[in-house]
């Protein structure tokens, strides 16, 4: 049995709860004592960041890290292709997704509250998200997947980004377009039978999140 440290909201969280669900593992969520960051959660996870795992003692952070060690330890259903190329391919556009993209909409978090918004950070934010969303479309050719019919690790983080894109054109009303590639990329993503649960809950969380803090 694994323990996964992790929040609902958390979009790295989901990418991981999709690896866990396609390859069939068994695990139990924990929220991080006393959240993470804290003192609490530092000793068990040092970076103090969610989600992390422990796995029959063994403690490990960092999500892209996370999906490598358990590709690596149970290796079928396979999350990256055997060609080498390929397999670098995936891991380039798994490190562009969470380096680059996730991080613009992580930024937008504090500004769903209508007290603590800024609109000329939205707009300016939402700049940069277009830039990152067009460069990705130039990295990408799905069919239907990133990979073909194979979920890959590459493909896990997308689902909570399209989410987080989703949510925040309705409450920020952010001008973002998705090309018709990446809008029948996610239809493929979250139709797939690994994807489709976590997507529910995933939404469900957030939309609850938003609605905290859109009543303040």
């Amino acid at each position: 049995m694994i323990t996964l440290y992790d929040i609902p909201v958390s979009s790295y969280g989901c990418k991981i709860r999709i690896v866990l669900t396609h390859k069939k593992l068994e695990w139990q969520t924990v929220p991080p004592p006393d959240g993470y960051g804290s003192p609490a959660y530092c000793a068990i996870s040092p970076a103090g960041t969610i989600p992390a795992i422990d796995k029959d003692g063994f403690v490990l952070g960092d999500s892209e890290a996370i999906a490598e060690y358990l590709e690596e330890s149970v290796q079928e259903p396979a999350m990256l292709p055997i060609n080498k190329r390929e397999r670098a391919r995936a891991r380039e556009i798994s490190r562009f997704h969470d380096t680059r993209i996730e991080p613009v909409l992580r930024a937008y978090f504090p500004h769903v509250a209508p007290k603590r918004r800024d609109p000329a950070f939205v707009a300016e934010n939402a700049a940069l998200l277009q830039k990152r969303i067009d460069q990705l479309v130039q990295m990408v050719s799905p069919s239907p997947l990133l990979f073909g019919n194979q979920l890959s690790i590459a493909d896990c983080g997308f689902v909570a980004s399209f989410a987080l894109i989703s949510i925040f054109r309705e409450i920020l009303g952010i001008n973002v377009v998705l090309p018709p590639i990446l809008n029948k990329y996610e239809a493929a993503l979250t139709a797939h039978e690994s994807v489709t649960k976590q997507n529910a809950a995933y939404y469900k969380a957030l939309n609850n999140w938003a609605i905290d803090k859109l009543n303040g």
